[in-house]
């Protein structure tokens, strides 16, 4: 038997495929904001052609996804992982010995880019080819590879910004990118494609395309023009047309690319609502803290990111308690316990002093790493749930694009409004306060939607969800209540019936004494 047969099929070779496909790159995300200085002075680049590269990497990530679900349908996944592993470590490279900006810019979009496209290809096999008793454990992997990973990020990046060694950093996740490529080799099973005959949608793939680089290409653009300006405004507002336009058409056809339809009932509507605000919240709290850390205290940033420790610990909790409650019918109750501690953590900083940090920052980053861990991959599941497992992959791409849109083009639009204030100070404050109200909407968001569309707590099925191509849990048509003419036999009455209560004994009547 070839070497490459003995390991293919193996659960453990799934999750270090998975997780060394999609974390090296999560961590960057939010790693090269403390060492951005360093790259900036390295290249002898500015402060907007960093953040355009960055932000381009991102929507790189986002339409990845969707390209790859497309690919998915038609060619061999084995081969496919393999040529984007491939891409992400000659974009590391290229990255890692760039002497100016181009070069950089280039390795960074092939990075965010080929991280999307891996994303499709480790995670759903992960999940729908090892059966229900794996699951428990799977979700929690998925938890640390697909979002949690970044909790890591502002360790990493302090680190690499006292050692000023970003090119090493760079060198690292090639070498690890590589030992993805090793391990997909022995473990990825090759398995034929689901749709071959599928034709390319081109109009869904150009929208996509729209909708992620111009919202991005605009918000990066704020570190050097105002969002009244056209080279915010017009491509911001374009993006957002397109994106809508992307939702509509791919609920309108007949057989989409992204099952928009059955994304659109309750219960996928409620967990990307929740991914969108929740990735939001955390991606921008994390930001703004950091911020206020170097520019207003004064702070190291090693001094300052070192006080974000307790964050993958946090995750880690919640990535356990993840896995505990994903067979059981409280995995809704676990959404809202992430989005109560997003909104305690960013409470918690509001109040920040320049001398008074410490126990502060690391009390507020547990509660965002388990507000992270909590929401965003839960949110995801709740969505999955909801469709058939045949369709998770291209469920995953529509979500993901959604709340990446959100995570990383909400950020740089509240950091600028901060710094348009009189002190910055004050500016960070109010962007705090705004993701503490940010988080509160989310919560009422995950209340209400169940509420108004007749959901009840459900114990998943996930047998039929696996194995029979069904839905995991029964989601009805979202806020039923509100629309009156929609009939759906799954939606619950607006409030619980309540039990016939047992006939009252009576009671023998006494005699009156005469």
């Amino acid at each position: 038997m070839p070497i490459t047969k003995r390991f293919r099929g193996r659960y453990g070779m799934a999750v270090a495929i998975a997780l060394l496909g999609l974390c090296p790159n999560i961590v960057l995300s939010t790693a090269f904001l403390p060492v951005s200085r360093v790259i900036s002075r390295d290249l002898g680049a500015s402060a907007l052609q960093l953040g355009l590269a960055e932000g381009l990497s991102n929507a790189g990530y986002a339409f990845g996804a969707v390209l790859a679900a497309q690919l998915a349908q038609r060619y061999v996944q084995r081969r496919l992982f393999l040529w984007f592993e491939a891409l992400f470590v000659v974009g590391s490279v290229l990255a890692a010995v760039a002497p100016g900006i181009g070069l950089f810019f280039a390795g960074r979009l092939l990075q965010g880019s080929a991280t999307g496209f891996m994303l499709i290809s480790a995670l759903p096999p992960l999940v729908t080819r090892f059966g229900v008793g794996k699951l428990p454990g799977t979700v929690a992997i998925v938890n640390i590879g697909l979002f949690g990973a970044s909790t890591l990020g502002p360790l990493v990046g302090g680190v690499t910004a006292a050692l000023g060694s970003w090119r090493l950093l760079l060198v690292v996740v090639a070498l690890l990118g590589a030992a993805g490529f090793g391990v997909a080799l022995l473990g990825y099973v090759e398995f034929d494609p689901p749709a071959p005959d599928l034709p390319i949608d081109k109009t869904a793939l150009s929208l996509a395309l729209a909708a992620t680089v111009l919202p991005f290409f605009a918000t990066s653009m704020l570190s050097g023009a105002s969002m009244s300006a056209p080279v915010f405004l017009i491509p911001f507002l374009l993006g957002l047309i397109a994106l809508v336009a992307l939702v509509v058409v791919q609920y309108r056809k007949a057989n989409p690319l992204m099952p928009v339809r059955a994304l659109s009932t309750q219960l996928p509507v409620t967990g990307t609502v929740v991914a969108m605000l929740a990735g939001a919240v955390f991606v921008t709290v994390l930001e703004l803290t950091q911020l206020y850390l170097v520019e207003v205290a004064g702070q190291s940033p090693l001094g300052a990111n070192l006080q974000f420790w307790p964050m993958p610990l946090g995750l880690l909790v919640a990535a356990v308690v993840f896995g505990l409650l994903v067979r059981t019918r409280y995995l809704a109750l676990l959404v809202l316990a992430g989005l109560l501690a997003l909104g305690a953590g960013a409470a918690l900083l509001v109040p920040l002093s320049p001398t008074g940090t410490g126990t502060v920052v690391t009390t507020a980053s547990l509660l965002l790493g388990f507000g992270a861990g909590a929401t965003v991959s839960p949110g995801l599941f709740l969505a999955a749930f909801g469709v058939p497992a045949s369709r998770l992959g291209r469920a995953f791409a529509l979500v993901e694009l959604l709340r990446s849109e959100a995570a990383y083009a909400v950020t740089p639009v509240v950091v600028f409004l901060a710094e348009a204030l009189p002190t910055l100070a004050s500016g960070i404050r109010v962007g705090l306060l705004a993701m503490v109200a940010l988080a509160g909407v989310g919560l009422v968001a995950a209340l209400a939607i169940p509420l108004f569309s007749g959901a009840r707590l459900r114990k998943p099925d996930l047998e039929a969800w696996l194995e029979d191509g069904e839905q995991a849990l029964a989601s009805p048509t979202t806020v039923a209540h509100l629309r009156p003419r929609v009939e759906d036999e799954v939606v619950e009455p607006l409030l619980p019936r309540n039990l016939p209560r047992p006939p009252r004994p009576r009671r023998p009547r006494r005699r009156r004494r005469p």
